[in-house]
């Protein structure tokens, strides 16, 4: 017998307060292989994995708002089948049948919904396999009623299997993985943009707006899969923002992510004491991404791609706090956006130098939307 847990949370991006960016469609986008004029759902699928899943939330409801507002948008976390979450490339080998008594329990037997047109976002290799089997399973219900294909697939990082797999395939431009169906970014998505920062700053409360400026934000990760915070580590990343508070005169924002070791944060409240400075806790009103909008440089520990993606959005300076040397793919991430003019290293000043602003969607939008209807 096979047991799933099963959560899922039907959000629709209008009711979430979220504005993005309009895209101009060139002529190139066709729609002719769809009988119905758009997609009537886009699902959303993801184990949780934070990281994982706001990528693929940030797709989808940029493709919502920019291609069919009224396509109902769902948010669907689940645990997929243990085989295909640990050896996806099965998914394009098992019969039907098994594909279908191993998800419709997953999934509360919602593959009747597949009559309409349905987009399926996935992020992570573990979610790889899901995403083919949709896809054939998707195919499995238009052959049968002679329709176009009712399912279109578009997977977020690099799965380790043939990009012909997936309808759309989005990777980071440091993989090698290519193919006309490939879609590279050097950031990871995100649903920021200038203009929903500007408004979630005029919401800040005084707690923020009162630090003496200059401000700069401090974003806070840390325990990943690469490495544990040691207790040396946070000294050292202590003792390194107040040296950079003292000799730059800023106040620091401290923002904490669900990853930031509380030894972290006590050890920075302690360091700091002299140092004008504010912290956000489980009581405050969340204050990102608003903060972006109010400091005049941001810091962001190594750790991050998500939260060093979004920080470049707003164009500013962009210091990199390392916790270590930093090896493999992030390094090679921390490489491509240093050279590009988008990040520099922490020292203990504030860059004079301009920043190259970095927004990737609506690019990565138009792309998308033209591999989807072709």
């Amino acid at each position: 017998m096979i047991h799933h847990k099963l959560l899922i949370v039907t959000k629709v991006a209008k009711n979430r307060g979220v504005v993005l960016p309009k895209i101009s469609h060139d002529t190139t986008v066709k729609k002719t292989l769809i009988t119905e004029s758009l997609a009537s759902s886009i699902w959303v699928m993801s184990d949780g994995t934070p990281g994982m899943r706001l990528q693929a939330i940030a797709l989808g409801q940029a493709l919502q708002a920019n291609e069919n507002p009224i396509a109902k948008l769902e948010d669907i976390i689940l645990t997929p089948p243990w085989l295909l979450r640990h050896i996806p490339r099965l998914a394009k080998a098992l019969p039907l049948s098994w594909l279908r008594a191993m998800i419709e329990p997953v999934l509360q037997k919602r593959l009747h919904e597949f009559l309409t047109f349905t987009i399926v976002v996935t992020c992570g290799r573990r979610m790889a396999g899901l995403s083919i089997a949709m896809q054939r399973l998707g195919r499995e219900d238009a052959n049968k009623k002679n329709w176009v294909k009712r399912v279109r697939t578009i997977h977020i990082q690099d799965p380790r299997l043939s990009p012909s797999h997936f309808d759309v395939l989005i990777v980071p431009q440091h993989d090698q993985i290519r193919g006309p169906n490939v879609v590279t970014s050097m950031a990871s998505l995100n649903r920021l943009n200038n203009a929903n920062i500007t408004d979630a700053a005029r919401k800040l409360e005084s707690k923020w707006s009162k630090l003496p400026a200059p401000r700069v934000a401090v974003l806070l990760g840390g325990n990943n899969r690469r490495y544990d915070i040691s207790i040396t580590m946070v000294c050292e990343m202590a003792e390194r923002l107040k040296k950079f508070a003292s000799t730059t005169g800023t106040s620091l924002a401290l923002i904490p992510s669900q990853r930031t070791p509380g030894e972290l944060l006590n050890h920075l409240t302690q360091a700091l004491e002299q140092i004008p400075h504010a912290v956000a806790n489980p009581k405050d009103k969340n204050p990102y991404p608003g903060i972006l909008g109010i400091v005049e440089a941001i810091i962001v520990t190594s750790d991050s791609v998500n939260l060093t993606s979004e920080a470049v959005i707003t164009g500013k300076p962009v210091l990199i706090a390392k916790w270590r040397q930093e090896t493999g793919r992030i390094a090679a991430f921390h490489d491509a956006m240093m050279s590009a003019g988008h990040t520099m290293t922490l020292d203990n000043s504030v860059p004079i130098k301009t920043f190259t602003p970095l927004d990737e969607m609506p690019a990565i939008l138009r792309q998308v939307i033209g591999l989807l209807y072709r």
